[in-house]
């Protein structure tokens, strides 16, 4: 009996040194272990344990149970806080994800992870092979901007290497003037959080003069800050050549339907040239010419060949094929050349233009001589639509036509409206007016295009037009177009209006 309880208790006793050991080389080993510390508790009651059993062997021959009763204190006040502490804790270890349960969330992280590889290697692929130009610009917080990636599409459309551009700044890149251009879209857009486009003519690229439509669509952080600016642009350099071919084609049908009355305007100074010229001969061949009648006749002859010069300065300044640079420009001063081409031939038909000019100081950016154009065109409308209305009402000959052209200011805004009497415009063809190729003359009386040009060219200058029918103070009837464009900004820049 002796014999079973010596053997019994230092075999547990030396089990029970062992454990703490195992217990602390685990800890050891595995430090990032939740509750390492509880381990540290469990050694020291596994170890008091130990201790108690092999003093009981020592007490078998030694009676020192003052000291045994010291260590089972000891060992008591252990296991004591030893349970407590476990109950304390069994909520958070309970809580702590099992091995089964390590296991799925590994296996749905992994397919979480090969989901957002997929997903990314698909929009790699969209980017990298998209013929549509994509870039990347990173937006630093002292407003700087970098490039920070091009897709293969707008290398090539732009000549620009991505190894060479990405996370330098643009002035590193780009030309100063690009660069400064640029810059200002990238402020513009991160300053208003909101996407926009833009068309700018760039001339200055590795792959020569372009002509781009760009987007651009801010990124904010989680904060609400523009970290980066993402930008897609095509080049419409063809389509851009294209449109200004069919500018130039409605500006010659335009002139084309001026002949007749320009013909007239240039006859009649060549008569007063003509009868003046043949009385100062004749005068001169009778022996009665006399100094002052002469310097009298020579003024007024120069009189009128400058003023055909002007006419035919003009004519050749109109007609001529631009490449139209957007700057200030003065709408009542192409009010006026437009009035003052068709009012001496309207005048021959019973049909009065009137202009009403604005401040002498507005201005808005654009093409002179395109915003001209629009104007001829909505004037020549006009007088098409008072010459159908007299046909209809078979007063040919009769009842005056009117037209009336005003300019003013409002709201930051310059309006340009153009008013005829000529009985207004069907409902049914207000919403198509402006479609290509769309209208309500007879076969070979019009095309369809001038008021989609018209259209187009106020567009570019980020204005818009309006068409609405009206009734005048009279009871007459007509039409009424209206110009809205945006007045220049004090500065007068050009770059920080379109910004």
């Amino acid at each position: 009996m002796l014999a079973l309880h010596v053997f019994s208790d230092v075999i547990i006793g030396l089990s029970y040194y062992s454990i703490p050991l195992a217990l602390l080389y685990f800890i050891h080993k595995r430090r990032d272990v939740a509750y390492g510390w509880v381990f540290l508790l469990f050694a020291a009651f596994i170890l008091a344990c130990g201790t108690t059993h092999l003093f009981d062997v020592w007490t078998l021959w030694n009676p020192d149970y003052g000291v045994e009763g010291l260590i089972k204190a000891v060992t008591a006040l252990v296991s004591l806080l030893t349970a407590i502490t476990l109950w304390l804790l069994m909520p958070r270890i309970l809580a702590l994800p099992s091995p089964r349960q390590l296991e799925e969330a590994n296996l749905a992280l992994q397919q979480e992870i090969a989901m957002r590889r997929a997903t990314e290697e698909r929009y790699t692929r969209f980017f990298t092979h998209l013929a549509e130009g994509l870039f990347v610009v990173t937006a630093s917080r002292d407003g700087s901007f970098a490039f920070d990636t091009l897709n293969p599409a707008y290398a090539r459309a732009t000549g620009l290497d991505p190894a060479m551009v990405a996370g330098r700044p643009l002035a590193d890149v780009l030309p100063p003037d690009t660069a400064a251009r640029l810059e200002a879209r990238f402020s513009a857009c991160a300053e208003t959080g909101q996407p926009m486009d833009f068309e700018d003519d760039e001339p200055d690229l590795p792959v020569g003069r372009r002509v781009w439509h760009t987007v651009l669509v801010p990124v904010a952080d989680d904060s609400g800050r523009i970290v980066q600016i993402l930008g897609s642009s095509r080049d419409i350099t063809e389509r851009h050549r294209l449109h200004n071919e069919l500018v130039q084609a409605s500006k010659m049908a335009t002139l084309g339907t001026l002949a007749a009355g320009l013909a007239h305007e240039m006859s009649q100074p060549l008569n007063i040239i003509r009868m003046w010229g043949e009385n100062a001969l004749a005068r001169l061949r009778g022996g009665m010419l006399d100094t002052e009648r002469t310097e009298k006749v020579l003024g007024l002859i120069c009189g009128q060949t400058e003023r055909m010069g002007r006419i035919i300065d003009h004519m050749r300044l109109f007609s001529r094929q631009e490449n139209p640079t957007a700057g200030l420009i003065n709408p009542t001063a192409a009010a006026t050349a437009a009035v003052q081409l068709v009012e001496h031939q309207y005048g021959l038909e019973n049909i009065t233009v009137t202009l009403e000019p604005g401040a002498g100081g507005t201005r808005v950016i654009g093409s002179a001589l395109q915003l001209e154009q629009v104007m001829l065109n909505l004037l020549s409308n006009a007088r098409d639509a008072i010459a159908e209305r007299r046909a209809a009402t078979g007063a040919v000959q009769d009842g005056a036509g009117a037209i009336a052209l005003s300019i003013d200011e409002q709201g930051g805004h310059v309006r340009i409206r153009v008013d005829d009497d000529g009985g207004g415009i069907p409902p049914a063809v207000l919403p198509r007016l402006f479609d290509p190729f769309f209208t309500t003359k007879d076969v070979g009386k019009g095309t369809g295009l001038g008021l989609s040009i018209s259209y187009g060219i106020i567009e570019s200058m980020n204005g818009r037009i309006d068409v609405m029918n009206l009734i005048h103070g009279d009871g007459r009837r007509g039409a009424r177009f209206t110009i809205t464009l945006p007045l220049a900004p004090p500065s007068g820049t050009e770059t920080a209006s379109h910004a």
